[in-house]
């Protein structure tokens, strides 16, 4: 005999570990967007980069993530419901660290902070799929 409540205490449980861990990813994805925004040297300084001259396209690489990041919030509403933004995430989070990893020097930090949320949001949505219901016909 199967307890329901257990496997949805497991499933709740489960989604609200991922909710939180991207919850956490993105907010750091707002702090470096509107550091990139408004602060585009001290970035440059912080990783050892050379300074941006001009200073736009840091900005307006600070303006993308913060767009990217609005993108996600369907994904941690509902990760069950709405799959696509979170598949998506961990796939792009994956693509980002690869891009920063080829580009080299100071970036390799980009990537590796990248790379350590796509394998633990993976890991993590990963027990939020298999703790979700299966539908029998």
């Amino acid at each position: 005999m199967t307890d329901d409540r257990t496997g949805s205490t497991t499933q709740q449980a489960r989604c609200r570990h991922y909710q939180l861990l991207l919850g956490f990813n993105m907010s750091l994805h707002v702090v470096i967007a509107l550091t990139c925004m408004f602060f585009p040297d001290f970035v440059a300084r912080l990783f050892d980069l050379p300074l941006p001259v001009p200073s736009g396209w840091t900005r307006g690489w600070g303006a993308t993530l913060m767009l990217v990041t609005a993108l996600y919030i369907p994904g941690l509403r509902d990760p069950l419901g709405a799959r696509y933004p979170n598949i998506c995430g961990i796939f792009g989070r994956l693509w980002m660290a690869t891009t920063w990893f080829v580009i080299g020097a100071g970036f390799f930090w980009f990537g590796a902070f990248d790379l350590m949320f796509a394998l633990l949001l993976a890991w993590c949505y990963s027990r939020v799929l298999k703790a979700a219901p299966t539908s029998r016909a």
